[in-house]
């Protein structure tokens, strides 16, 4: 046999190269089952974020809702407040307009019964005239006093007449 050391060392090649296969295949395995456990870990925590988030997205969508429906009411309350001032308005308005329209009828009213008043005085102020003559104060004193011509109903027994008794 002369090359026995070339069997041995043949075979001491393919079992250090089988070996080494063996530790690169046991690495592998490692590697990968790390990797597999990384990856799992990888995947819970994104699942973790991702419930988070859609956690997080909803209170933010149920928050902008509250608001929303908070600026329709405060815009509805708004609406109804400045109609009812209009309404206010309006009403003091008519109220304005109603009493100036009362103001005129009475200055209205006022001025024509100065009208009917003046033109009632001219012809009072002739019958005062009428009336106050001084042949009519004469002949009213003279009846009054009873010293008047004519000597009549209103005299007395004594002759003098007047307002005796």
């Amino acid at each position: 046999m002369p090359f026995p050391w070339l069997a041995v060392a043949t075979g001491l090649g393919a079992a250090a190269t089988a070996y080494s296969g063996y530790q690169a295949a046991k690495g592998a395995r490692k590697q990968a089952e790390a990797a597999r456990a990384a990856t799992a870990e990888a995947r819970r925590r994104a699942q973790s974020e991702l419930a988070q988030m859609q956690k997080d997205s909803a209170q933010q969508q149920r928050q902008f809702t509250l608001q929303i429906e908070q600026a329709q009411a405060a815009t509805r309350q708004q609406s109804e407040a400045a109609a009812a001032s209009l309404a206010q308005g309006e009403r003091a308005a008519g109220a304005a307009r109603a009493a100036s329209n009362l103001a005129i009828h009475r200055s209205q009213l006022q001025a024509a019964i100065a009208r009917q008043s003046g033109q009632s005085a001219v012809g009072q102020r002739k019958r005062t005239a009428k009336r106050a003559t001084p042949q009519h104060m004469r002949t009213k004193l003279s009846i009054d006093s009873g010293l008047g011509g004519g000597g009549g109903s209103g005299s007395g027994a004594s002759g003098l007449g007047g307002n005796v008794g």
